[in-house]
């Protein structure tokens, strides 16, 4: 079978199996490590929901963890500027 043959009657697939088919093609090539983290990341994100559910982990506005964010990445570019100032956190 040729793969014009194999993609012609994937695309004819319901987008639903197309998707199914896409996570069987992408656990083919994924290397042990790599399948290891995404189990790893997905035990954390279903670990986290729970946790969210159950009032356990409070949610923060994106605007604010990305203002915070933005402060400490320019207070770390300002102590690559001024390493002296790393003497303050040793």
């Amino acid at each position: 079978m040729s793969v014009a043959t194999i993609q012609a009657e994937i695309l004819s697939l319901p987008p639903g199996e197309r998707a199914k088919l896409i996570d069987v093609l992408w656990d083919s090539l994924a290397s042990p490590e790599v399948t290891a983290r995404e189990a790893a990341w997905a035990e954390e994100s279903e670990r986290r929901i729970d946790a969210f559910d159950a009032g356990k982990l409070k949610a923060r506005d994106a605007g604010a963890v990305f203002s915070d964010l933005r402060r400490d990445f320019l207070s770390v570019m300002d102590l690559r500027r001024d390493p002296k100032r790393w003497e303050q956190y040793l």
